[in-house]
C-alpha cells in the first residue's frame, strides 16, 4: 500500500524512519561542518521535521484505522 503524505511517498512506516535516520545523519554532519545557523543546516531540518511529522501522521492514522468501538 502507498501513503502520500506532503512530500514524500512511502509504503510502510519502516521506509520513513529509514529516511528519518539517513537525514538526521545528513543534518548532523551540516551542522558540525557549517554550524548550526547555516542555510543548509535549516532547510535540512526543515526536511527532517516534516518527515517526523510524516511518520507521526501515519501512526496516528494507524491508531485509527486499528481502533476497536466502544460497547
Amino acid at each position: 500500500m502507498l501513503y502520500k503524505e506532503g512530500v514524500h511517498a512511502v509504503s510502510e512506516p519502516v521506509q520513513i524512519t529509514d529516511k528519518i535516520e539517513r537525514n538526521r545523519q545528513e543534518l548532523s554532519r551540516l551542522a558540525e561542518n557549517h554550524g548550526m545557523q547555516d542555510n543548509q543546516v535549516l532547510r535540512q531540518s526543515m526536511v527532517l521535521d516534516e518527515l517526523i511529522n510524516e511518520y507521526n501522521r501515519f501512526k496516528y492514522k494507524s491508531h485509527l484505522r486499528n481502533r476497536q468501538p466502544i460497547a
